[in-house]
């Protein structure tokens, strides 16, 4: 049997920048994100700058990015942003560590520290519905499938 993997999250910091840059360059970890592409250099920072500039939690817009850690080396991120609907949240695993439970330890404990830190309960994500691996995470992680939007299944867990 498998030992569950032991993940920290703690939030992002300006030197995990390296290791989210290596996520988001690499197609098969953006292959269902946005266009299907790896994310160019100036879109990646941009990112960076908004997950860092830290705006008021109650502001819809605000994110809150973490990085995942086992044993101290970075595994994966896990994004939060506040939406006019709940708060969305989304994970990106390094594909070093795929098909180990990473993501579903990872959704763990989002599930726990992200409403915390928003102050509600009201979660959402959105996935592509090729994404049957993400979809399977999510459905064992409490959330429902609730429609299908502009291309992507929406998930709620309230």
């Amino acid at each position: 049997m498998l030992r569950r993997p032991q993940i920290v999250l703690r939030p992002f910091h300006q030197t995990d920048t390296e290791f989210f840059t290596r996520l988001a360059s690499d197609e098969r970890v953006t292959r269902y994100v946005g266009d299907g592409q790896p994310w160019s250099q100036e879109f990646i920072h941009g990112r960076i700058r908004t997950a860092l500039q830290q705006d008021p939690i109650k502001t819809v817009g605000a994110s809150r990015w973490f990085l995942a850690t086992e044993e101290n080396t970075p595994v994966g991120i896990v994004v939060s942003t506040r939406k006019d609907d709940g708060i969305e949240i989304g994970y990106w695993v390094s594909p070093d560590h795929w098909g180990r439970g990473i993501a579903g330890v990872i959704l763990d404990k989002a599930l726990t520290t992200v409403p915390e830190i928003y102050g509600t309960r009201k979660l959402i994500a959105r996935v592509d519905p090729a994404n049957a691996a993400s979809a399977k995470v999510l459905t064992r992680g409490g959330f429902q499938l609730e429609a299908t939007r502009e291309g992507l299944d929406y998930y709620t867990q309230a």
